[in-house]
């Protein structure tokens, strides 16, 4: 592949750019950013700084949708990624709108964003998650192999979800989901002491938990019995906040 790197583009001086690379006018990549062998970069991408971008991976095509709304919009990506080979990061659809990933996240290699996705800080897309169109992923969540994320999902922070499975409707934070059909199993442990909860706000979460999942309330009266038992208590403020704005329902 022969390179071609836009003299347009607004490039930082120590930005290293491998020379088989295409790296279109409007683009902007901040410091210390690598871009390895093969890797496209379209317009309307804003890359910040400290991100390694490997082989081939191509961020900012066109949307992979049919309807006619104009692609006025960028991929706005922060910084200290790595996004690995083969990973695919597409423009948003509509006017003045946004494809956008955070800071510190780490996308394998074959891993795909789709058109309006928003992805939080700390994420790790292992090797082939998929995030459909409008998809939001919340700090930290963990989104295995394979995982195929319909269009529109939240995933919560602090989540994880099991390798190949298929999730069609909102995952709580600090959820660990698995099984098939998917289901919630229990909260995400081993995630939360890793990133330094307290064995107090564990605990806490555990409560919330078994009243979400293994009562016989409800959702709704489930998250009544969570105002009242929890108050001030932000992890569970964080999940009530989560289950009101869900729209597809959430995984239990």
């Amino acid at each position: 592949m022969q390179g071609e790197i836009h003299p347009e583009a607004a490039i930082a001086k120590d930005v290293q750019i491998d020379s088989s690379c295409r790296i279109e006018k409007d683009v902007i990549i901040g410091s210390g950013t690598t871009i390895a062998k093969g890797a496209i970069i379209k317009n309307g991408v804003r890359i910040g700084e400290n991100n390694e971008i490997h082989p081939y991976a191509i961020i900012g095509d066109t949307p992979q949708d049919k309807s006619p709304k104009k692609e006025t919009g960028k991929v706005i990506i922060g910084d200290s990624n790595i996004i690995r080979e083969f990973t695919t990061i597409h423009l948003p659809v509509g006017e003045e709108t946004e494809t956008r990933i955070g800071n510190g996240n780490y996308l394998m290699a074959y891993s795909h964003v789709a058109h309006n996705c928003k992805v939080g800080s700390n994420v790790l897309l292992v090797n082939g998650a998929t995030l459909g169109g409008f998809v939001e992923v919340e700090d930290f969540a963990y989104i295995s192999a394979f995982v195929p994320v319909h269009q529109w999902v939240r995933i919560g922070a602090y989540s994880i979800i099991g390798g190949g499975l298929r999730i069609i409707k909102d995952l709580i934070p600090f959820a660990m989901a698995a099984g098939s059909p998917l289901r919630v199993v229990s909260y995400n442990s081993r995630g939360l002491r890793r990133n330094g909860f307290s064995g107090e706000r564990i605990d806490e979460i555990k409560k919330a938990f078994r009243i979400l999942f293994g009562s016989k309330l409800n959702t709704s009266q489930a998250v009544e019995k969570l105002k009242n038992d929890f108050k001030n208590n932000k992890d569970i403020e964080r999940i009530i906040k989560f289950i009101n704005k869900s729209r597809r329902g959430i995984i239990k």
